[in-house]
């Protein structure tokens, strides 16, 4: 018998990735038909060769989120196959791995970018996640940083950037940013929400804390406060890749259909015990 409970086909950036890669390897177990897309060709027929042992339908498209004929590229796939049932988006970049330039630029301004461009493209109740990070639950309250990170697709949002930078030095530092960029995502999810249900779709952030991926344990390592940080996580240990993929995908299944416009934090209780509850949604 089908099970209507989960979407006919999925669409996973950053697929080859801890986090992505888990999401796949899951949606593919439960009989999800996929669309993988990364930075490495290899990599991904290598992911969609593990995927299809499962028996999934699984294709795959090179993307590199700063290219827009790669994003031209990935529209095209999609439009001629039939539409999407959701989106996990995984795609970013940490600190350690790039200028506070770059990270504002893939973490918001792409991955907004791509959201919209991606979005006439799924069915009635698909659902898109967006993978943020318990991070922007932790850079200070700035009405002018928000109010300029609220317009990414604005044709001279670099310039003002630029410019803000100059007086807002904090700015061009690449954890700050990060940090930044992720609350600007979820800030996004929760007022675009309703454009999106308007058509019958559904848009959520996801932010992971401490979670043991290559990635992850880059940036531990480079943090001076990790330890302090390890120290209030109540359940006194790393999250795995794998506990971020069944909340994402529970978040596509219909047994989320009510869920939308909002942040799902999955950090071991790391922000509440942090804050002692007080921290609103970025």
């Amino acid at each position: 018998m089908e099970n209507n409970n989960k979407p006919k086909r999925i669409l996973i950036t950053g697929a080859t990735g801890g986090m992505g890669r888990e999401c796949a390897l899951l949606a593919a177990d439960r009989g999800y038909d996929l669309l993988l897309a990364d930075l490495s060709h290899d990599k991904l027929e290598e992911l969609a060769s593990d995927c299809a042992r499962n028996g999934a339908s699984v294709g795959h498209q090179v993307l590199d989120i700063t290219e827009p004929s790669h994003k031209a590229q990935l529209v095209d796939a999609l439009n001629s196959s039939p539409h999407l049932d959701g989106i996990i988006h995984t795609v970013g970049i940490s600190p350690q791995m790039a200028d506070w330039q770059k990270i504002f630029d893939v973490d918001l301004v792409q991955t907004v970018d791509l959201l919209e461009q991606t979005r006439p493209l799924m069915n009635e109740a698909a659902c898109a996640v967006c993978i943020a990070s318990s991070s922007g639950y932790m850079c200070p309250d700035d009405d002018e940083i928000e109010e300029l990170l609220a317009e990414p697709g604005a044709a001279d949002f670099s310039e003002r950037l630029q410019l803000l930078a100059t007086k807002k030095p904090q700015l061009e530092n690449s954890g700050l940013a990060y940090s930044y960029a992720k609350k600007a995502l979820s800030q996004y999810v929760a007022r675009h929400a309703r454009k999106w249900g308007q058509e019958q779709k559904r848009l959520v952030s996801l932010s992971p804390g401490l979670i043991d991926t290559a990635q992850g344990q880059r940036e531990y390592k480079a943090a001076k406060s990790i330890n302090t940080l390890k120290s209030h996580v109540t359940l006194g240990r790393l999250g795995e890749a794998r506990e971020i993929a069944t909340t994402a995908l529970f978040l596509l299944s219909r047994d989320a259909a009510y869920i939308t416009g909002c942040d799902i934090l999955v950090d071991g209780g790391l922000i509440g015990s942090l804050t002692g509850g007080r921290k609103r949604q970025p």
